[in-house]
């Protein structure tokens, strides 16, 4: 691979993005979901074939994965096209929901306004106050806290799951406005505020992101 830095490899039935970094110190290997694949980094100097043994170690979990969150086609929003909303799945251009661009933008909206309802009362709860909340197109977290300026983010993705997870995801970033860290304080907190969020966890991590395309006349 002289002068590559990225390039394709195809790996049983998948296709992964290969990119070699200089400042990698270990094979990582993600799902892409914006570009709808799999993306491995590699330190330099690290033989083409070590990659691919690597990638091989790992095609059950990819192909575990895939079978969730990967489509084999390319959503365009259009009408009769079913993408997830809240958790259910709706068809675009039907009982009121948009079609195209305008489709994200509604998804986006009911979010930010399922935020607004949800947020004072558990800031109410909890005895905290999240300086800001910003969304951001996060595809590999559902949120994160910067605790010393009580700004929390909060992913547009979330638009996507049910109304239990949304709140979960918010507790979950309120929370650490009390505690930092994944420590055994910060669980106890977790429960007594929000008992059962092992749950909403669970689902998040299995849920099929994936829309669907217009279904067979």
């Amino acid at each position: 691979m002289p002068g590559t830095q990225t390039w394709e490899m195809t790996v049983g039935r998948h296709r992964v993005l290969v990119t070699v970094r200089g400042n990698a110190t270990r094979l990582n290997l993600r799902l892409d979901e914006k570009r709808n694949t799999f993306a491995c980094s590699a330190p330099r100097g690290v033989p083409v074939d070590r990659i691919r043994r690597f990638l091989e170690e790992h095609i059950d979990w990819m192909d575990k994965l895939a079978a969730m969150k990967l489509t084999e086609w390319a959503p365009v929003y259009a009408r009769g096209e079913r993408h997830r909303l809240r958790g259910e799945y709706v068809t675009l251009g039907e009982n009121g929901i948009a079609t195209g661009r305008a489709f994200l933008t509604q998804r986006q909206r009911m979010l930010e306004d399922l935020i607004r309802e949800l947020l004072p009362v558990w800031q109410a709860r909890m005895g905290v106050r999240a300086s800001r909340v910003r969304f951001r197109n996060m595809h590999s977290r559902w949120g994160s806290c910067q605790p010393a300026s009580g700004e929390i983010h909060l992913s547009s993705v979330l638009g996507l799951v049910p109304r239990d997870c949304v709140e979960y995801v918010l507790v979950h970033e309120l929370c650490h406005l009390l505690y930092p860290d994944h420590g055994p304080l910060f669980h106890a907190a977790m429960t007594r505020f929000l008992p059962g969020w092992e749950a909403s966890r669970k689902l998040l991590s299995a849920f099929d992101r994936r829309p669907l395309p217009p279904a067979e006349i």
